[in-house]
């Protein structure tokens, strides 16, 4: 008998989505910590990444029936990871821009 662990991703993906949830907690455990890193690459914050990569598990979650091809869970996930990573560090520069100037403006006046 094959053990979860050794399911490819399709497998997984198929199975969760026709119930067995608990398989997600080998996505989480093959996938999780290079998540973590992808974020960490592109934020520099260890802490923000590991919240955005949280946050993909929950977006995967309620968007894994769209994906057509179950095998392909590896570089659509990464995609998400990706690009909340560039919307949180687009979210951090402007906020900082906003700060920058609010300090400019004290110091004018």
């Amino acid at each position: 008998m094959i053990s979860h662990e050794e399911l490819s991703d399709g497998e997984l993906v198929k199975r969760y989505l026709l119930g067995e949830t608990s398989l997600l907690t080998v996505l989480v455990k093959r996938y999780h910590r290079s998540f973590c890193n992808k974020a960490y690459w592109i934020l520099k914050d260890p802490d923000i990444a590991k919240d955005i990569a949280q946050d993909c598990w929950t977006t995967i979650m309620k968007k894994l029936d769209s994906l057509k091809d179950g095998e392909s869970f590896c570089s659509w996930a990464n995609r998400i990871v990706y690009t909340k990573s560039l919307d949180e560090l687009r979210r951090i520069n402007r906020k900082r821009i906003k700060q920058d100037e609010y300090k400019k403006d004290i110091i004018i006046e």
